[in-house]
């Protein structure tokens, strides 16, 4: 059997051939325009050595998801053709997040789960939530998979006697530099997402009852401190966010 008629083959021969269009009403460039043309050009170099042709994501999987199977004993007889419905754009979004090492494991086991006949647990959705990921969150859900339960602080200031209050900082997690991101201090913006996605549940009335873990926050290297606190009626609002249901089974597919 040559690569065309191997499996990773035939999936990527499913996919749709586009036609490339060509603008001829393009207006000539200024010299301006022609030096950020020649800048633009070569800081968009290195994008095509990123974008995985369909016979390098052939040569991978061939490779890749025979190991899956091996590595969890997976019998010949129950691997089976992959639903087109999540093969297809599996391969399709591998064209641009391959180089990305996380999402492109989550992409193979899940390929591999729906290649499993005894398996009944991937789900087209997931396709889209690794193409919503960046390496930093894969890398944060991967940690919760092993270690739940996460707190969080919030920095507030009261306002007024009455209660009001107003955010001095995001929250503020540790779970970033646990899980060795490249951008820790973008926690924020990754708990949104993972909460967009289902992901996670955020829970900000609610923090776990051991005080330590909160402590080693306030402690940590990066918590976020405020100059002159001691002038304002400073609250420090304790958190907490976990895997969801949903989560847990995207885990169980595409970690496991």
């Amino acid at each position: 059997m040559n690569k065309k008629e191997t499996f990773g083959g035939e999936i990527a021969k499913q996919l749709p051939v586009k036609d490339i269009y060509h603008d001829l009403a393009q207006p000539t460039l200024s010299t301006v325009g022609q030096g950020l043309q020649g800048v633009t050009k070569l800081a968009l170099a290195p994008i095509s050595a990123l974008v995985w042709g369909y016979d390098k994501i052939a040569d991978y999987l061939n490779v890749a998801i025979p190991k899956y199977f091996e590595k969890r004993k997976i019998e010949k007889e129950s691997i089976v053709s992959p639903d087109p419905a999540i093969a297809v754009p599996v391969v399709e979004a591998m064209k641009y997040t391959s180089h990305k090492k996380e999402l492109r494991e989550m992409f193979t086991n899940l390929l591999g789960t729906a290649m499993n006949a005894d398996s009944i647990d991937a789900h087209p959705a997931f396709v889209d939530i690794i193409k919503q990921l960046s390496s930093d969150e894969g890398k944060v859900i991967k940690y919760l998979y092993q270690d739940d339960k996460q707190p969080m602080i919030k920095i507030r200031i009261k306002l007024d006697d009455n209660g009001g209050e107003s955010d001095l900082s995001p929250y503020f997690s540790d779970i970033g530099y646990k899980a060795d991101c490249q951008y820790p201090q973008k926690f924020s913006e990754y708990l949104d997402n993972l909460h967009r996605l289902g992901i996670i549940e955020v829970y900000y009335d609610r923090f776990l009852t051991n005080e330590k873990y909160y402590e080693e926050l306030k402690y940590h290297s990066n918590f976020p401190h405020i100059a002159g606190k001691e002038k304002y009626n400073i609250v420090e609002k304790k958190s907490m966010y976990e895997l969801s249901e949903f989560g847990k089974k995207f885990c169980k597919v595409c970690l496991d």
